[in-house]
């Protein structure tokens, strides 16, 4: 009998020592962020810089990379690790907000590669509008436009502040600068009086922060 209730007593002492675990876990899970920091601290740092972050994203999204779709995935990771912090689940929130930051992070650096690949080819495209202006200048004894330099060099400076934040790991400033780069090869088209190419329109549209929507063909 005293074996029987010993054998009882240890396994009443096991079921409550994985009933008390196990919750407890849950409520604890591992850090997926630098176990130094505060949970609160990465939430707070996190929910502004995520929330600011995307917002400035959504037109490249929408103009250049996966559209609505991964525009809404990125809110809605963002509105679960809120979700999670209400219910006081810190490390869940603060986890969550941790793998939010580097999937906007991941789109953000994939967008500034395609601006750079833009700007810096619509840059070489001006370039040589301006070379063939000035030696046409030249050869009819005209003067050549006085806008078409300045444009140039302010449209090369913008690449090259543009590429030095990309090597640093900054895509959402270096968006900014290649799009300010767009803008001054776009004025070398309207100061020469040329026909900007169709497959700008969306550039245009995009340099103004806004989506652009296709116009449909007419039969």
């Amino acid at each position: 009998m005293k074996y029987v209730n010993f054998s009882l007593s240890i396994i009443f002492l096991v079921v409550c020592v994985i009933f008390y675990s196990a919750p407890q876990a849950q409520e604890n899970p591992e850090k997926q962020f630098n176990p130094l920091y505060d949970a609160e601290a990465v939430i707070q740092r996190l929910s502004y810089d995520n929330f600011k972050n995307i917002k400035l994203l959504r037109t490249a999204i929408y103009n250049f990379g996966g559209g609505e779709q991964e525009f809404n995935s990125l809110v809605d990771t963002y509105a679960e690790a809120s979700a999670l912090y209400f219910r006081n689940e810190m490390i869940a929130s603060a986890n969550l907000f941790t793998k939010n930051e580097k999937d906007i992070k991941e789109v953000a650096m994939r967008l500034a590669k395609l601006y750079k690949e833009q700007a810096e080819k619509l840059h070489v495209q001006v370039i040589k509008m301006g070379v063939r202006h000035s030696l046409k200048a030249s050869i009819e004894q005209t003067k050549p436009n006085p806008s078409v330099d300045p444009l140039i060099s302010n449209a090369s400076y913008g690449i090259k502040i543009a590429n030095d934040y990309l090597v640093r790991s900054k895509p959402i400033d270096a968006i900014y600068y290649f799009r300010r780069a767009k803008e001054n090869c776009f004025k070398v088209y309207q100061v020469l009086g040329e026909q900007l190419p169709e497959e700008y329109k969306k550039d245009i549209v995009d340099n103004q922060n806004k989506i652009y929507i296709a116009k449909e063909k007419k039969n």
